[in-house]
């Protein structure tokens, strides 16, 4: 499926940056990418990004992209084939979009918090927060999708594929911050999610391993607690 030459700026780890690949992955969209390193930025991704010289950035034609969930956005309109990731439906979309959003405000705001902490008390808020926010997840996914295995039903969408991305960042959250995911008989939803998605094999293709990501976190930690 091509229209044109696609390349990917981005960071291995960043759940941001996976957005990116799975939509594409998703949609059969071939593309170049290049890997950032974000203590040295690459001249091309400052002037991609001008604004705020952060990655994930989408270069489409010689045209770049900024900031995943508007290139998400993006990506679904330019190939909306084999299906679209944002519902027809003006609510459904709306709802899309909420939880996408819920992923940046809640999920990442506290999975980075509990990373980062550099006492205890920091830590079991973020963790706190972290729970409560996953908690909402397997809620809604309850409500919204019953009994099917995404918040699309039968498929992946811009929800799914905004919140996706942190799965693989579960076993950091543990090993670096002490979180404890509660089992499938306390959030059913959320593990049936867990297991929908990574049975997909656009997924698997982009996603890393979550070894590699805990050990990723523990360097985040590292530098954190040096620098605080």
């Amino acid at each position: 499926m091509s229209k044109g030459s696609v390349k990917v700026l981005s960071f291995w780890s960043s759940m941001f940056g996976l957005r990116v690949h799975y939509a594409l992955d998703l949609k059969g969209v071939s593309y170049e990418y290049q890997e950032e390193n974000l203590f040295n930025k690459s001249k091309e991704l400052l002037e991609a990004n001008p604004i705020y010289a952060k990655i994930p950035v989408l270069i489409h034609n010689g045209k770049p992209i900024c900031e995943s969930l508007i290139i998400v956005d993006y990506i679904d309109s330019v190939w909306p084939n084999p299906h679209k990731l944002l519902p027809e439906d003006p609510y459904k979309k709306a709802v899309a979009r909420f939880w996408a959003d819920f992923g940046d405000k809640k999920v990442y705001d506290a999975g980075s918090r509990l990373i980062r902490a550099t006492t205890e008390e920091e830590r079991k808020k973020a963790s706190e927060d972290l729970k409560w926010a996953l908690m909402k997840i397997d809620e809604a996914l309850g409500t919204i999708a019953p009994r099917k295995p995404f918040f699309g039903g039968d498929s992946m969408n811009f929800a799914d594929v905004a919140l996706a991305p942190f799965i693989c960042w579960f076993k950091g959250y543990q090993k670096v911050g002490g979180f404890v995911l509660p089992g499938p008989e306390e959030w059913p939803n959320l593990h049936k999610w867990v297991t929908a998605v990574k049975s997909v094999e656009a997924i698997r293709k982009s996603t890393p391993s979550e070894d590699k990501v805990a050990e990723f976190a523990e360097v985040i930690r590292k530098r954190a607690i040096g620098s605080a």
